[in-house]
């Protein structure tokens, strides 16, 4: 798998030196067993060796006696012949060994001899050079069983010396390239957990720790440089990071500030100086496009100079409209992207200033037409009925008809009665307003205004959240709520009025308000009272549906519905 160590690895090494010692241990086993397999005669033969030296002294005995001793001469030889001693006659035995076993067969013949030849005087004459002989060749023997037992010490000493002495290299080896560069990478990875990259590690040979100790520094190395990019790359995103926090905190700011409080110069004069704090710019100055109007100023404290050169202009557009254009003069650098965004948030509240004072001229107008048209319907309708009767009562002055006179006079004081009562309901309509855009609060307060003019009991049950209606939709509510509860008191003679307001299931806002009086049948002079109009042009601009109904046993129901903003954007 890649690269090929130039020399043995690490465990080569210690293979072969497990071989070795297994090699050694083996020839030391061989060599004892070879000698212990040549050496098993040995005693056997030392014995026999032995008793030749008996034998011989006793057919000398025997001859001295003047015993027969030619059945001893088969039982010496037989001993003599051994094959046991034979074995002394091999190369690998010494030649001293082999040189006095000859002797003492060749003196054996000569004793051998003596005893044929019925000589025995001779026989015991030599007896003691023949067991010379023999005490020669038993300590050869001796000499040569000594010498194998020594040499088989020597070799198991020097073998066992020689495991010994590898065993101890074998474990200095993988002490020296192994175990020390194994602490040396130990202590590299400590210090490249404590983010130290920059190692140094000695040279440990060509092979595996050599090679994992490269490979190492090596990755340290890359490691460092992967380290140090991702320090900057971090340190950059948190720069960016925090740009991106210090613009989101002006603009959030910004925001606050421009929805805080009524649009005014000197709020704008206040985020101009922020956004050239913020952006280090020497000159801003915001211009406003009026409707039809000349365009308006503004400029930071900084003021605004003659010399327009290295001017950055960001336009205030909305819906593809503009509203103004913001001029900035500045030395250094600015942030697009702010600025824009911060064009945007000026952009928004001067489209918002400029729809709100559309909406209030649109009310204004609204309101005035209505104005207009209840006291057409009700003051013009009544002055015109009195300019009739006061033709009448004219003419009938004229004629002299004081009785047709007199007549239209009461006519005329009635219809002064009704008109002003008209007026006066008019007046309270159009009075009504509601504090702290509080509906409820609203609606309980006109309520209690009307209850010293009846004597039903008013209850009133409100279940709207905040949330629910735009500001706009109060005043119609409430006005709307003021008619028929007006209507109640007036026409249908109850004992009990009920007020509701409630968000139903479908997200749909009801308005209900109910007696228990003689109902519409019967109050029919309600049905074309000018207060229906006012109901019915409510609840059109509510986009709602008005219903008036009788109730069983008796009464009447003033019913409506209309949808809430959330629900008509759906």
């Amino acid at each position: 798998m890649g690269k090929r160590f130039r020399v043995h690895s690490v465990s080569s090494a210690i293979g072969r030196a497990m071989v070795l010692i297994l090699f050694m241990a083996s020839l030391i086993a061989l060599v004892a067993m070879v000698t212990l397999f040549y050496s098993v005669p040995d005693a056997k033969a030392i014995n026999l060796s032995g008793s030749l030296r008996m034998q011989a002294y006793r057919m000398a005995y025997e001859i001295e006696r003047g015993d027969s001793v030619l059945g001893r001469l088969s039982q010496f030889e037989e001993t003599l012949h051994a094959e046991e001693l034979q074995e002394t006659q091999r190369w690998i035995t010494p030649a001293s060994l082999r040189r006095t076993y000859g002797e003492v067969l060749g003196q054996w013949q000569v004793m051998r001899q003596h005893i044929e030849d019925r000589t025995p005087r001779r026989y015991t004459d030599n007896t003691e050079q023949f067991v010379a002989a023999i005490d020669n060749f038993v300590n050869q023997m001796q000499y040569h069983v000594e010498f194998k037992v020594r040499m088989l010490a020597l070799a198991e000493g020097l073998g066992l010396l020689a495991i010994i002495t590898i065993a101890w290299f074998t474990v200095r080896f993988p002490r020296q390239q192994v175990v020390a560069p194994l602490n040396q990478l130990v202590y590299c990875a400590r210090q490249i957990q404590r983010q130290a990259f920059d190692l140094k590690l000695p040279a440990h040979g060509e092979n595996e720790l050599g090679e994992l100790s490269r490979a190492f520094v090596t990755m340290a190395d890359e490691l460092g440089k992967l380290y140090r990019e991702l320090e900057n790359k971090v340190e950059e995103k948190t720069a960016k990071l925090q740009q991106a926090n210090d613009t989101l905190s002006f603009l959030y700011s910004t925001a606050q500030k421009l929805h805080a409080a009524p649009l005014s110069t000197r709020t704008l004069i206040k985020l101009l100086d922020r956004a050239a704090a913020h952006q280090h710019i020497d000159h801003i100055r915001l211009t406003r496009f009026e409707h039809n109007a000349m365009p308006v100023y503004i400029s930071g404290r900084t003021g605004w100079p003659g010399d327009l050169d290295a001017v950055a202009s960001f336009y205030l557009q909305m819906d593809e409209q503009e509203f103004g254009r913001l001029d900035i003069i500045s030395q250094h650098p600015i942030d697009e992207r702010l600025i824009k965004n911060f064009t945007m948030l000026l952009a928004q509240v001067l489209h918002k200033d400029q729809t709100l004072l559309q909406q209030q001229r649109l009310l204004l107008m609204e309101e005035r037409a209505v104005i207009a048209r209840e006291l057409h319907d009700s003051l013009a309708q009544a002055l015109s009925y009195l300019k009739i009767q006061s033709t009448l009562l004219k003419r009938s002055y004229a004629k002299g008809q004081h009785d047709k006179a007199q007549e239209a006079m009461q006519q005329i004081d009635e219809g002064l009665s009704n008109a002003y009562t008209q007026l006066r309901e008019l007046l309270g309509t159009f009075r009504l307003t509601i504090g702290d855009a509080n509906l409820g609060e609203a609606i309980r307060v006109m309520l209690d205004q009307l209850q010293p003019q009846t004597q039903a009991e008013i209850r009133f049950h409100y279940g709207l959240a905040d949330n629910d209606l735009e500001a706009g939709q109060h005043i119609h509510i409430l006005q709307l709520i003021r008619e028929a509860v007006l209507n109640a008191i007036k026409h249908a003679n109850a004992q009990v009025i009920d007020v509701s307001c409630e968000t139903l299931a479908s997200g749909n806002i009801e308005v209900q308000i109910s007696d228990d009086g003689v109902g519409i049948g019967l109050a029919s002079s309600a049905i074309n009272h000018y207060g229906l109009s006012i109901m019915n042009e409510r609840a059109s601009k509510l986009h709602g549906l008005l219903t008036i109904n009788e109730q069983q046993p008796q009464g009447t129901c003033v019913h409506l519905t209309f949808p809430t903003s959330l629900a008509r954007d759906a």
